[in-house]
Formats: structure tokens, C-alpha cells, sequence
């Protein structure tokens, strides 16, 4: 944007420019009222010394000069400044008030460079518990101050009624280093500046650092001018060339050029006070007087504190405006985005809702282009000029973009010639490279009125200061009115919004059907996560987030009691009721089965709590289907996001909720409360012990033995996973691996269970104990089989042990294949390319659909333990055994019976003709070495060579 210093005359910054080379820092002497010592810190001799000592110290230059410190103060002042050094953190003494023949003073010390500056003024006769008192009744006035305008006028008040100057003035620097006065008390007899603006060489940037260095800043105009700096030639103050650096001196002289500015201005003493924010000159309190009138130090003191307390005040009420500001034009964003969503065009809900572009930003006209193509709101520039800036800006602007303009004539002719009814624009990139945001606004002819003409008609020379400072009008035209700094800031903020919006439209259209579910058309799991991933960081800015998982009661007992037919039919019935319980903005979303969860933002617990009542009430009414009445009601859980949420922790959350909600009777809401939050930490502890223990060695492979029925020979081994916590001993496997499936860690450790297993393999093989065909079995979770990855992880773990395909054999539920049954079909498919030979584990609980089996290529049924188990004969549980042997037989697979516990049961399976068998009767789950011991074969020489003979049954 314009800074108002380039609209001043080139004379105007040319004087700035002589001002920033002026070394005001090292000016070589001290103002006459006091005396500035430079003293060697190891030896405390004095090194240098302001001439006219006498007149304050009452010694002479000569008995100072390569003398000690008391020469000059006194014995018991020396004393006291040593005292206060060592205790002095920055090394610096403030003030100590002192007597030196026979006047009181005041004595300040700090350190520039090798040497220590000791300063000393007269005191005054100024009491500091009159002082202090004057400091507390003026704190407690300002105090009651509540707007910047009343902070302000309040603190040149009582800076005026401390110090007794003619004028104090309140100064606020604009961002191009002009000031202006923005408060003001004074006598009556001196002219008013309130509102009058000043240029920046006035107080040129050298003079602003050394502001930032010091509380306050002290002027005499003393007639016999400034006292120069005597020193030792060599020793410890250097050599004559070196300038001692006065930068946070008190006493530092006056520039020429400053104190002839005081003298046109009338002014005999001044004293400044810098207001100082996060290390900035951000303004100042300007004290003047008409007399050379010097101010002691603790009067100084009290007004830094009443500076101080205003910068605090200022910075405060600044803070909470622009904070207020803020919100305000976010909220405009986020109707603006909301809109966008709601809109079938983005542009339409940019420009044609109850707010748009112009609410966000006020401006005379706005454009969004989209697509190439325009849509404006409010009065802009024709389309082909519009068309023209924009290609201007794409060839000149490349990586400097947004443009922010108040005074484009001055700033950009290039485009002002293209816009010229244009005095400024926001422009706003976004998208593709055809796409961006424009505000314009019109010019504002402005007035400033300056203290003193600018113009050499009121200088002496061209760099000489101005000898009248009566008020000066300027106009200036060219420009519009100032963007506001928090506007545009939330501007680039909805080019982000508006990329988030055209992202996800192009993610729903390119990726409904896989983030949908194939029957009810919800959201599936995945689209679930994210949107809660995206709720939950909205969270963190304030929007409220709860979750409710619905599980539909009984709902496995219409399945085996109707066909999966109807289930779908009830599944479509229940997503329409909970669709019509819930609000437009809420997520409806399907897990998989009879499981669905709603997703809820910007809500409370009574809306959410009715929400939950609504969908428990929707179960109520029966659903006729086919000439039934079926009815079915709904458990629900219900939470609410916590800062340290994560999507799979709210997940748990609702899920353990729902839970209590069948526990306490079915068909009913539950929320979770603090004690279901410790049982959800306690997963979250279990999970990441769990995963600290794969690294660790924590886990570890048992291994349960799969015989010949018929013969009782070993025919391979399946693999089970168990973890021995430290401090908890063996954890239950139904307890860590649901978890390690719902928070995804089942996919790293699946691959280190294929890994360690195989290597198992290897070393059996390369002990040559295996019989013919054994085959190594492990069990696979559906996100391993669902991850693209995953085929690729079989080949390496079979060629990294070394291993025949033929000699893995992959376990699977039907669920599992199920599923995701496209996904699931190209796995196994590849797998079996592999020659790694599939199994369906559990055959029989699941989906019980015999139509998979005709086209995936699986070489093994395994009976589930729930019919082996207890199994007496001619029961319909052996008449089950019996139909899956069979079937397996004519689709040419092998059968696996799980679960035999008895001698009786295997006697049962082998009668029926069952191929292999498994089970606590014929061995426990247990390590490699113990498995080893119990199953190692006899072998016997023949010819010189070992034949192993398959271990049996006994």
C-alpha cells in the first residue's frame, strides 16, 4: 500500500535521508546541566570526563581525569556505585541520590563498550515520597480509562500535572514513519497541534533506535551549548579516534539540527517517552516547555511508568478491537463458505447470497472468476479490463501476488492506465492459474493537515528544519480509502476456503462410489474418518463435534431367520429412518453389517441428546416387508470430542457407549461418561503399549499343530499371536487385536506375524524335521487383505525367508471376503497367482454364501470350533461337519476341523471323512522349542541318510 511519506516533496526526503547519516549516537559531548564520567570498571579510574565539571562536582577537569572515581563523587558515593553494580543483574545503576559538594545528585551508571558511563545531574528539590505519591494518584485516574482515546487524553493529563511542561502530546507513528498527534493538554497560551500530522525526518530513524534503548530522553537548551568530552590519551578509554557510544547516556548532547528544530518551535526543555511494543517505536509522549528547565531523575522515572502503563493499556484494547474485528469478518467467511457449499456454483455463493465478496471486504465491486469465467457484484470495471489487468499481473507479479493497492496511480501506472476509474484493488490468486478474486474501490479525495508548511518557503536551507509549525493542508487525491489489515488477511483466507470446496467437489464426483456404501449409498467407513478427521479440526477452532454409533438390535437373527435378502431390505429401511431422524448438516454414514454412525457438528448435549431420542423413537413403528412385520430397534452410544481426540478415539468412544446401551437393555441411548473415558484411555494405553512392544520383543509366535485325521501325522502348524506385557504378563488376544484392528496398527503387525512365522518355517526346513506338505497357516484381518500393498508384502516375506509359496497358507473369515468383495476378489486372486494356497477360516458363522466359492480360488474350508465342539453323534452339528466335508471334497478343497477338545470328537471326524483337524486335544497353541520337543519325529538310518517319519497322534 501507499506510504503517505511518497506523496511529500523530494526536499521532504532528501532531509530524511541527511538524518538517517547522522551519527547521533557518538556526538563527542554532554548537555552543560550535568557531568558524564567514563571510568575503566577494573580500576574505577576515570578515563574520560565532560568539561565544566566544576560547576556541578566543584573539581576541575585536571583532578578527575586518570583519578579514581572518588576524586570526583566522593568516597562514600564511589562506594555506594560499586555496591549497586555488583548487585545489578544488566549491569546498570538506574539513579542513586547522592551529595557532592554540598549539592544533591542524582548518579546513574551502565556499561558502552570496554568502559563504565557514570552520569551525574542535579536532583532537584523534588522529594521521591512526593513523587511517588503524584505516581499512585495518576495510575489510579488513568486507570479508569476504557477507550484508546480516553487512555491517551488521560495520559498526557497527568504527565502535564507531574512534570508542570506547557504541553505533553501523545504521538502514534503510522507505518511509514509519519506521526501524528493524537492527544494533546497544554496551557492556554501556547498554539493547540491536536490532529496535526508530522513528517518522519522529525524523529528519523537512528533517533527511534535509540528510543527503543532508553525509558526517556531529557533536553536542556542551555545557552552555553554542549560540553565537549575530555580524555586520557591511550590506557583503558582507547585511543583519540575511538567515540565513546552514548546511545543510552542521558546526558548525550543535543543534534544541531534538533536543537534548532526547538528553538523555531520555542521550546527550551522537552522530554520524550518512548511507547515501545514487542521491541517497536509505536508512538511517544512529547513533553515541551518554553524555559531550559531541567526535570530530576525521578521525575523522569514516574512519567516512563505512566508511559509504560499506556503502552500496556494501548496494546490491550488494541489487541481486543482487532480480536473483535476479527471474529467478526470470520464469521462473514464462514457464511461465505457455507453458501459456497450450499451453492450448485461456487461463484453464485460468493456473489449472490445474503452476504458476499463485499461483506467480507467493503469495496465498490468485486469479480471472482472461475473456470474462466466472470461474475460480479457491486460497480467494477468492464470485463476486458478486468481481463487485461489480470494478464498484466500474471506476466509481472509471478510469486509476489496477493496485491494489495490504496494508490494505484502512484503504485502500479501499469494497471492504473488500464483501470482509470480505479484508485486501489485487492487481488486474490486462487486455484488453477486462471482463477482469482479482485476488489476495487474508487478514489477518496483526503485532507492532512501538518505541522508546518513542508514547502522550502519555511526553511532557512532545503535540510534546515521549518521555522513556523503553524497548521499546513494538504489534499491528496489519487487514492482510495486504506484496506483494512484484518479484511484482507481473512480475503487470502477464503482463497483457501474456495480451494476446499472445489477440492472436494472433485473428490466427490471422482470418488463417490468408493466412499460410499454399495447398498444404502452413505458414507462408508473411510469417508466417515475423514470428515471427522476435518470435524475435528475444525474443533480445535470452537465448532462442537459428537459422534452416535447405532447398532441395530437382533439384527443377525432376521438374517438366519429370512435370508440376506430381507436383511439388505431392513439395512435400506433403518438408513431412511435414521436419514429422517437426523439434521441436513449431520453425517449419516454405514460401517458395514447393521453398525451406522452420525456425525454431528456446531451442536450441544440437548440437541445431541434429542437427536439420539429421535432415532431410538424411528425403531419404534414395524416395517412390513413381503407379508411380515418385522420389528427391530436401535442401541445407540453418544460422545462428544475432547481436545485430545482422534477420529479412531472417538470411534472407540461411541462404540464402548453403545455397548452399554445393549448391556443396559437394548433399544435405548447411552452416553459415554467419565468412567466409560477411563476404559477408553485404558485402550488407548494398551494401543500404544502394543506398538512400543513390537519394537521391544514383547510379541512372539505360538504355534498350534494341524494333523491327518486319518493317520494323526503332522501336516503343518497355524501361527497365533501373543504379547506378553511387562507388569501385566499374557494379554488376551480378543482384547489387543480388535483394538490393533480399529486403530490400523493390524496392518504393520499382520506383516511382522507373516514375517516371524516364515522365519520359523525356514528354520524347521533347514533342520530337515518337516513331513511332506506341511504348510504354515496365518491368519489375515481384512484391512491387511484390503491394502494395495499387501500382495507385494507376501512376495518379499516368502522370498526374504526363503520359502516355497506353495508351503504358506493364508487364512481369511467369509466376513472378510465379503466385505469389500471386489477389493477382496483381486487379492486373493493375486495371491493365488503367487502360489500361496487361501483358506476360509470360521466357515459357517459368516456370510454362508456358497456363490464366492465358485469363483475365488480358495484350496481349504476350515469348520469353525462352534460345531466341532461338543459335537455327539447324529447331532445336526455332525450332520454340518459332515455337509462342509463334502462340499469341500466336490470343489476339490481340503477340510480343516477347529475346536476338537476330545478323543470322541476326533473319532467323529474321522468316521466323516474329514481331511485335517486341530485343538486343545491334540495340542495347545505354544512356542517354537516347546512345539519342537512334543512333535520332533523319529528318525532312522538307512544307507547313511536320515528318513523323518510323521510324528502321530498318542
Amino acid at each position: 500500500m501507499t506510504r503517505a511519506e511518497d506523496l511529500l516533496p523530494a526536499d521532504e526526503q532528501e532531509r530524511l535521508a541527511e538524518c538517517a547519516r547522522e551519527p547521533i549516537h557518538v556526538p563527542g559531548a554532554v548537555q552543560p546541566h550535568g557531568v558524564l564520567l567514563a571510568v575503566d570498571p577494573t580500576t574505577f579510574e576515570v578515563v574520560q570526563v565532560s568539561d565544566g565539571c566544576r560547576r556541578l562536582l566543584g573539581v576541575e577537569v585536571q583532578a578527575v581525569l586518570g583519578h579514581p572515581l572518588e576524586a570526583a563523587v566522593g568516597p562514600g558515593c564511589s562506594r555506594r556505585l560499586r555496591t549497586a553494580l555488583a548487585a545489578a543483574d544488566d549491569g546498570a545503576v538506574p539513579a542513586l541520590r547522592a551529595e557532592v559538594d554540598g549539592t544533591p545528585v542524582d548518579v546513574s551508571a551502565h556499561g558502552s563498550g570496554p568502559l563504565l558511563v557514570v552520569e551525574v545531574e542535579p536532583a532537584g528539590d523534588a522529594s521521591p515520597a512526593r513523587i511517588l505519591a503524584g505516581l499512585h494518584a495518576a495510575a489510579e485516574r488513568l486507570s479508569r480509562s476504557r477507550t484508546v482515546e480516553e487512555v491517551r487524553t488521560a495520559t498526557a493529563q497527568e504527565i502535564r500535572r507531574l512534570t508542570g511542561f506547557d504541553r505533553v502530546m501523545v504521538y502514534h507513528f503510522h507505518p511509514d514513519g509519519h506521526g501524528e498527534v493524537v492527544a494533546e493538554d497544554r496551557v492556554e497560551e501556547v498554539e493547540p497541534y491536536l490532529g496535526l500530522h508530522y513528517p518522519a525526518s522529525d524523529i528519523p530513524a537512528q533517533a527511534r533506535r535509540l528510543y527503543v534503548l532508553q525509558p526517556s530522553r531529557h533536553i536542556v537548551l542551555d545557552a552555553e551549548g554542549p560540553n565537549p568530552l575530555l580524555r586520557l590519551g591511550g590506557g583503558a578509554g582507547g585511543d583519540d579516534t575511538t567515540p565513546l557510544d552514548l546511545s543510552r547516556a542521558h546526558l548525550r548532547a543535543v543534534s544541531p539540527h534538533h536543537a534548532q528544530f526547538m528553538r523555531n518551535m520555542g521550546i527550551g526543555a522537552s522530554m520524550s517517552l518512548p511507547l515501545v511494543h514487542d521491541g517497536e517505536l509505536v508512538g511517544m509522549v512529547s513533553c515541551g516547555d518554553r524555559r531550559a528547565r531541567h526535570l530530576p531523575h525521578a521525575l523522569r522515572q514516574a512519567c516512563e511508568v505512566l508511559a509504560r502503563q499506556l503502552t500496556s493499556r494501548l496494546t490491550s484494547l488494541y489487541e481486543t478491537r482487532q480480536l473483535s474485528k476479527r471474529l467478526e469478518v470470520q464469521q462473514v467467511r464462514t457464511r461465505l463458505v457455507e453458501q459456497m457449499a450450499g451453492a450448485e456454483d461456487v461463484s453464485d455463493g460468493l456473489t449472490r447470497g445474503e452476504v458476499t465478496l463485499l461483506d467480507l471486504v467493503p469495496a465498490h465491486g468485486a469479480v471472482v472468476s472461475l473456470d474462466e469465467v466472470l461474475v460480479q457484484v457491486g460497480a467494477t470495471p468492464p470485463p476486458a479490463d478486468v481481463l487485461a489487468v489480470v494478464e498484466r499481473l500474471r506476466s509481472t507479479e509471478e510469486g509476489n501476488l496477493p496485491l494489495v493497492s490504496d494508490a494505484l496511480a502512484l503504485e502500479r501506472p501499469d494497471l492504473a492506465e488500464l483501470l482509470p476509474s480505479t484508485a486501489g484493488v485487492v487481488f486474490v490468486p486462487f486455484g488453477g492459474d486462471r482463477d482469482y478474486l479482485i476488489w476495487f474501490r474508487r478514489e477518496v479525495v483526503q485532507t492532512l493537515d501538518w505541522l508546518g508548511d513542508q514547502s522550502a518557503q519555511n526553511r532557512d536551507t532545503p535540510l534546515s528544519p521549518r521555522n513556523s509549525f503553524s497548521s499546513w493542508r494538504q489534499s491528496v487525491s489519487g487514492r482510495c480509502l486504506p484496506w483494512d489489515p484484518v479484511e484482507v488477511s481473512e480475503a487470502c483466507e477464503l482463497r483457501r476456503d474456495i480451494d476446499a470446496v472445489l477440492l472436494r467437489r472433485a473428490e466427490s464426483r471422482l470418488a463417490h462410489l468408493g466412499l460410499h456404501d454399495a447398498l444404502t449409498g452413505l458414507p462408508n467407513r473411510r469417508l466417515l474418518m475423514d470428515r471427522l478427521g476435518h470435524a475435528l479440526d475444525r474443533h480445535g477452532r470452537g465448532s462442537a463435534v459428537a459422534l452416535l454409533f447405532i447398532d441395530l438390535d437382533r439384527f443377525k437373527l432376521v438374517n438366519d431367520s429370512f435370508g440376506h435378502d430381507v436383511g439388505d431390505a431392513l439395512l435400506l429401511h433403518a438408513a431412511h429412518r435414521i436419514k429422517h431422524a437426523a439434521r441436513a448438516s449431520d453425517t449419516v454414514a454405514r460401517l458395514g453389517g447393521d453398525e451406522f454412525m452420525v456425525l454431528c457438528e456446531d451442536t450441544d448435549a440437548v440437541a445431541v441428546g434429542a437427536l439420539a431420542q429421535r432415532i431410538v423413537d424411528a425403531f419404534q413403528e414395524p416395517v412390513e416387508m413381503e407379508g411380515r412385520e418385522l420389528r427391530i430397534t436401535a442401541s445407540i452410544g453418544v460422545t462428544t470430542a475432547q481436545e485430545h481426540h482422534r477420529p479412531a478415539d472417538l470411534l472407540r468412544e461411541a462404540d464402548t457407549a453403545m455397548y452399554l446401551a445393549k448391556k443396559e437393555g437394548r433399544n435405548r441411548a447411552s452416553r459415554f461418561e467419565a468412567g466409560l473415558r477411563y476404559q477408553a484411555l485404558r485402550h488407548l494405553d494398551t494401543e500404544q503399549a502394543l506398538r512400543r512392544g513390537l519394537g521391544r520383543g514383547e510379541l512372539e509366535l505360538h504355534y498350534q499343530p494341524i494333523v491327518d485325521v486319518p493317520t494323526g501325522e503332522l501336516r503343518g502348524v497355524e501361527a497365533l499371536l501373543r504379547w506378553n506385557r511387562p507388569g501385566v504378563g499374557q494379554v488376551p488376544p480378543d482384547r489387543f487385536i480388535p483394538l490393533a484392528e480399529d486403530t490400523g496398527f493390524i496392518v504393520p503387525l499382520g506383516e511382522w506375524v507373516l514375517d516371524e512365522a516364515l522365519g520359523q518355517l525356514r528354520t524347521w526346513k533347514s533342520q530337515g524335521h518337516l513331513p511332506p506338505g506341511f504348510r504354515m497357516a496365518v491368519n489375515l484381518s481384512p484391512q491387511q487383505l484390503g491394502s494395495p500393498t499387501f500382495v507385494a508384502v507376501v512376495q518379499r516375506a516368502v522370498e526374504r525367508n526363503g520359502v516355497a509359496p506353495s508351503e504358506v497358507s493364508l487364512e481369511m473369515t467369509e466376513t472378510t471376503l465379503m466385505s469389500e468383495r471386489s477389493t477382496m476378489s483381486e487379492a486373493v486372486e493375486a495371491l493365488s497367482s503367487l502360489g500361496v494356497g487361501l483358506s476360509i477360516d470360521d466357515f459357517g458363522t459368516g456370510y454362508s454364501s456358497l456363490a464366492y466359492l465358485r469363483y475365488l480360488p480358495v484350496q481349504q474350508l476350515k469348520v469353525d470350533r462352534s460345531f466341532v465342539s461338543g459335537a455327539v453323534p447324529g447331532s445336526r452339528d455332525v450332520a454340518l461337519v459332515a455337509a462342509v466335508c463334502g462340499l469341500a471334497q466336490e470343489f476339490g478343497m481340503t477340510c480343516v476341523a477347529e475346536g476338537v477338545e476330545r478323543a470322541e470328537e476326533l473319532a467323529m471326524l474321522a468316521e466323516i471323512g474329514c481331511d485335517s483337524a486341530q485343538g486343545f486335544h491334540i495340542g495347545r497353541p505354544e512356542p517354537a522349542a516347546a512345539l519342537e520337543a512334543r512333535w520332533r519325529p523319529r528318525a532312522t538310518a538307512t544307507g547313511g541318510e536320515s528318513r523323518a517319519r510323521g510324528a502321530r497322534v498318542g
